[in-house]
């Protein structure tokens, strides 16, 4: 089974996307060859991430074949109250995506993103950090420095760092790898002549997790580089589907 662990459903407000529900994102998964994708909706970026996440909630419910939602956390309305809109997890949640570099927080500093990692990590459910949404150069970046040092402060939460290119971005995040089991790096935006090959002879293939950041990105741009990568057949299937099967308990599914 291949799984794409970076993808998203819903409209894009700085280009035209022409496939952008979740039927059609869906549809566009298949007919690239991947059987599953994992999906937050784009208005949980831009808009409102409580509606986003019930946006990408029903587009899983009505495709649970072919889509897999993740929850959006993000600050509670400090316009209105500290307690508006605070995710709770529990089992029936597969993970969980933080931006904010669109919702305009320090991740350091924000007191949910303390507590919901404690109960990522007591749940063994995953938290999805991208550095970016996707490789475009004018997107808005997650400080690396962030990214480094909210994984140190907890350790023992299942962590998935997604958007990282090459050079000291990919070194910091092997580096993360290395020092830490339970951080998992997917591919969406990792370049670089046969870095997918460099990456596992470096860390391994047990943590690397297939991505392709569509529909904003090519398929089967990300299908190629690690369907062609020079890697065994066992470290591809575990890549392409494998490490998500059990990262994401969907082995009995």
């Amino acid at each position: 089974m291949i799984i794409d662990c970076h993808a998203y459903i819903g409209k894009w407000p700085y280009w035209p996307v022409p496939d952008s529900t979740g039927d059609e994102v869906a549809a566009l998964a298949a007919g690239a060859g991947i059987d599953r994708a994992v999906i937050t909706s784009t208005r949980s970026l831009f808009v409102s991430w409580p509606d986003g996440n019930q946006e990408a909630r029903q587009a899983a419910a009505a495709r649970p074949e072919r889509l897999i939602a993740f929850a959006v956390a993000g600050p509670g309305e400090l316009s209105h109250s500290l307690d508006a809109h605070r995710l709770e997890l529990d089992n029936t949640v597969r993970g969980v995506r933080l931006f904010p570099q669109f919702h305009t927080y320090h991740l350091l500093y924000e007191p949910f993103v303390d507590l919901l990692c404690e109960q990522a990590a007591a749940l063994r459910i995953p938290v999805q950090l991208p550095l970016r949404v996707l490789m475009n150069w004018g997107m808005p970046m997650l400080d690396l420095g962030w990214m480094a040092a909210i994984v140190g402060r907890h350790p023992a939460t299942p962590w998935i760092l997604s958007g990282l290119n090459y050079f000291h971005e990919l070194r910091v995040g092997l580096a993360l790898m290395r020092r830490y089991p339970t951080v998992y790096l997917e591919t969406s935006c990792i370049q670089g002549f046969d870095a997918i090959r460099k990456v596992v002879e470096e860390v391994g293939s047990d943590r690397l997790l297939f991505g392709t950041g569509l529909p904003l990105q090519n398929a089967a741009a990300g299908m190629a580089k690690v369907c062609h990568a020079r890697i065994s057949d066992a470290g591809r299937e575990a890549v392409l589907g494998g490490n998500a099967l059990r990262l994401l308990k969907l082995e009995d599914q």
